[in-house]
């Protein structure tokens, strides 16, 4: 009011004031209306597409969702998230605090909500391989040339304007639908959340890359420019360390990163104080890292180490509980058997049968050739499968893709290549697992293939180019753009076709009823044992989460190496006041010091895995999926298996499988198969029998196994076939 009214006393010349005020205001409307005319709609349309595609990809994740916990590390992911406690090493700070969050959510159970947060960040990660896509896609003096610097008024749509969000829509929405993506956005894990960082700080590199180019603007405009610019670079390293809180593989960007900042802005290997700006928002990031040691000093459910000293916070998160992992030297054999004559020699030895094998010789390239086929660093690498991801037009569309964004631009080219590279390779040389652990290299590989995708949107155009090229009037340009646009989407309704009864997750109960089955197989105060992951967190989620069976305890026993693990079981357990001091990381000496201690009280189970994993001097009843230490008068419950569901398995339900579900399939059954053997040794010839068909029925792969057994059981007058002795002394 005072501007408009300077002299208060004088109300013509306020009215005057306000009249000119008005009258301006209406002109500059009338302004802006006209330049909105000119304005072209185009970048609405890439806001649609992008909003579209990422609308798609959540809504069939929700579809397609595990409705509760799942095997492997879901259970304990949700169980951390739900006490604010400590995930396995590194811990996943990042992951828990976000899980915390969205555990706050109004609707479905917690392990609902936890997976409504990975298919959210798996959409988000979708929407980067649109945005990634879209910017590789453009030309960038065009968008020099559109910038606030030099605006040269609306540009004429073109066909290759029109396929750029075309063509990133379908790329997304081939990385929305590789197996690996979908299968990670519908269970609890850290792998989409994982991909969606690494395609945002991917995204905005690129924004950076453009807007670091040299433009024709004021000395004014570049300084305003560049201070925009090392904000980006700061909140790139910020996303580093943060994103390190969730999965460290992302470390393996900045090599990439690292190669783009330097080849688009040299001088700032020379300005300190941008560098300290990107080591501080790094730091800042990776401060997440503080909540491991905050939530582990209130006693969580699940607190991993137990990092409150600085020993057991280096512990965790440098993941030092897998120095002892199985290693398998893949480097070290290859190299000993390229350079060693004699293990080429048995390797390929003359007389083997097989033609590819008789024509290696000792020295020359068919030699190096086949060892590197056969060689288990070959296997580890075939872990990155494009093909199964995106299928043969998908893997040669994307080959196409990468030779021309090199050409294209050779900056932006190599930087995807070294990403792809260094992330594929790396991870594959640290990881360096056995031949019967690399599917566990598999997710790890998500980032990787959220690049792939974007390089599928590059073959699309470097494709539709070509065919344009041909296309000599203009009409006939725009069929071409709408047949290159159904033509590439086909690809991509048919592999979501085919990968969808691989993922479909949405009527999966399978590992929550193998948990609440365990559950109600023990009886009250009951210990019970257990021996792998996927098998004991779904039990941590129902006691920790669900809060059923507060009263049974669960030992882990791979854990009962670990003095973290022993200080946070109840001191009552044990016969030893120390029992870390006194067995001195001797697993089965403190596994039988707890079953020393309560066998006469409490009742003491092993689930099927530690059963089988373990040489048990104990007498073991069969019970369900697991197995009671036999005490005297104690007597098989033959209605145990009454009270188990099998949601999924037995029913008319077509669920998705994979090898922890097929490994739960086959415990169900060989637990059947065990109990028939037990009524068979007592002569119950009919219930024998009933048992063995639901064996097979939960396993079909056991029907040749119990039909071997039965015949050698003939054969040798009537042997006992356990597989888990009753009496140890029969285990000798």
């Amino acid at each position: 009011m005072a501007r408009l009214f300077p002299n208060k006393t004088s109300l013509t010349g306020s009215c005057l004031l306000e009249t000119l005020d008005v009258q301006d205001v209406w002109t500059r409307f009338i302004r802006d209306m006209q330049e909105m005319k000119k304005r072209d709609w185009h970048d609405v349309l890439v806001f649609v597409y992008g909003l579209f595609t990422a609308g798609v990809a959540l809504s069939i994740y929700v579809k397609t969702l595990a409705p509760t916990v799942s095997f492997f590390d879901s259970g304990e992911l949700i169980s951390a998230a739900y006490c604010f406690g400590v995930a396995h090493p590194p811990g996943y700070p990042l992951y828990v605090a976000l899980g915390r969050l969205f555990g706050m959510l109004p609707y479905g159970t917690f392990a609902f909500r936890i997976n409504m947060m990975s298919a959210l960040f798996a959409a988000l990660a979708v929407l980067t391989v649109y945005g990634i896509t879209y910017i590789l896609l453009g030309d960038v003096q065009q968008g020099c040339q559109n910038s606030s610097c030099s605006h040269a008024g609306k540009s004429s749509p073109n066909s290759e304007l029109m396929l750029r969000p075309i063509f990133a829509m379908i790329a997304a929405l081939s990385f929305a639908f590789s197996l690996t993506h979908w299968q990670q956005a519908l269970i609890a894990e850290v792998y989409s959340l994982n991909a969606c960082f690494c395609g945002l700080i991917v995204w905005l590199l690129l924004l950076w890359y453009r807007g670091s180019r040299p433009l024709a603007c004021s000395a004014e405009h570049r300084a305003g420019q560049r201070g925009t610019q090392d904000r980006v670079l700061s909140l790139i390293a910020f996303l580093f360390g943060l994103g390190f809180g969730n999965h460290q593989t992302i470390s393996l960007l900045a090599i990439a990163a690292g190669f783009l900042v330097t080849v688009g802005r040299t001088r700032i290997l020379l300005q300190p104080r941008t560098l300290l700006k990107i080591v501080i928002s790094l730091m800042l990031g990776l401060s997440i890292y503080g909540l491991a040691p905050l939530g582990a000093a209130q006693n969580p459910a699940v607190n991993w180490g137990n990092p409150v000293s600085w020993r057991q916070f280096t512990w965790l998160i440098t993941r030092e509980a897998y120095d002892s992992a199985p290693s398998g030297y893949a480097l070290s054999a290859l190299k000993h058997e390229f350079f060693d004559e004699e293990a080429g020699e048995r390797l390929f030895p003359d007389g083997t049968e097989g033609g590819d094998v008789r024509l290696v010789k000792k020295h020359g390239a068919a030699r190096y050739y086949h060892v590197l086929k056969h060689s288990l660093l070959w296997k580890q690498l075939q872990s990155f499968d494009p093909l199964e991801e995106f299928g043969v037009f998908g893997t040669v569309l994307a080959l196409m893709g990468l030779a021309w964004g090199v050409w294209r631009d050779w900056r932006t080219g190599s930087c995807l290549l070294i990403a792809v590279t260094s992330l594929v390779l790396i991870i594959v040389a640290i990881g360096d697992p056995p031949e019967e652990n690399i599917f566990l290299l598999k997710e790890f590989h998500s980032p990787a293939y959220l690049l792939t995708a974007v390089w599928i949107g590059l073959g699309m155009m470097a494709s539709a180019k070509a065919v344009l090229w041909l296309a000599p009037w203009r009409a006939c340009r725009e069929v071409v753009v709408l047949v290159c646009a159904l033509y590439f989407m086909l690809p991509v309704g048919s592999r979501f076709l085919r990968t969808l009864p691989k993922v479909d997750r949405h009527r999966n109960y399978v590992a929550y009823d193998y948990a609440a089955n365990i559950m109600t197989s023990l009886q009250r105060n009951a210990i019970l044992f257990t021996w792998g992951d996927s098998g004991a967190f779904p039990l941590w989620y129902l006691q920790i989460v669900e809060e059923q069976r507060p009263d049974v305890t669960l030992v882990h026993v791979p854990h009962l190496t670990s003095p973290w693990y022993l200080d946070q079981l109840p001191p009552d357990l044990f016969e030893s006041p120390a029992p870390a001091e006194t067995y001195d990381k001797d697993l089965l000496a403190v596994l039988e010091d707890i079953v020393r201690k309560n066998l006469d009280t409490r009742p003491v189970y092993f689930d099927f895995s530690s059963a089988h994993s373990l040489k048990l001097p104990y007498w073991l009843l069969p019970n369900g999926i697991t197995y009671k230490v036999r005490r005297p008068g104690d007597v098989l419950d033959e209605t145990v298996w009454e009270r188990y569901r099998f949601r999924g398995i037995l029913e008319d339900t077509a669920i998705a499988r994979d090898s922890d579900i097929d490994r739960s399939f086959l415990m169900y059954g060989s637990a059947r198969m065990e109990l028939g053997n037990y009524y068979l040794e007592r002569g119950e010839l009919e219930r024998a029998s009933e048992q063995f068909n639901l064996a097979v029925q939960l396993a079909p792969e056991l029907g040749g196994r119990i039909i071997r057994s039965l015949k050698f059981r003939d054969k040798f007058g009537g042997e006992r076939i356990v597989a888990v002795p009753h009496n140890p002394k029969d285990a000798q």
